[in-house]
């Protein structure tokens, strides 16, 4: 069954009969004149999109470079940095040893001194023990040639 426009269709009026008055339109260079301004819109706006890309492509570089350079600065700051971090620490242990060591020899002298007293106390008795303990051998067992 046609639907109900295509009945009506066959209604419409056609104009007159006869030769026709006028040349149809054409409506293909109508609408192509009508957008014509919206087309030159549009390659200015093209034209300024590929502008703007090529500007930041070209800024992007600049950044990366600059970024480059920035990163080569700091690796090299951060090894001559580290070269007087490790020249500092080993300063720093040295110096706690050499510490150490000096508190070590100290305490070494100090027990050697505590140990000279206790034998220096100790010598007269038993410089006399032993001198004794001599004798009666010399007294029980020696005899003169």
């Amino acid at each position: 069954m046609p639907a109900i426009h295509d009945v009506l269709q066959r209604f419409r009026p056609a104009g007159a009969p006869g030769p026709a008055a006028a040349v149809p339109a054409d409506r293909r260079a109508a609408l192509e004149e009508e957008l014509a301004p919206v087309f030159t819109g549009l390659e200015d706006a093209e034209a300024d999109w590929r502008r703007i890309v090529s500007e930041a492509r070209d800024r992007a570089r600049v950044l990366e470079e600059t970024a480059r350079a920035e990163a080569a600065g700091l690796v090299e700051q951060a090894r001559s940095a580290a070269a007087g971090e490790r020249a500092s620490a080993e300063a720093e242990v040295r110096h706690a040893a050499e510490g150490e060591d000096r508190a070590l020899l100290s305490a070494a002298d100090d027990e050697a001194n505590r140990i000279r007293a206790v034998a220096s106390s100790r010598l007269d008795g038993l410089v006399a023990r032993a001198v004794g303990l001599v004798g009666s051998f010399v007294d029980d067992t020696w005899t003169p040639p």
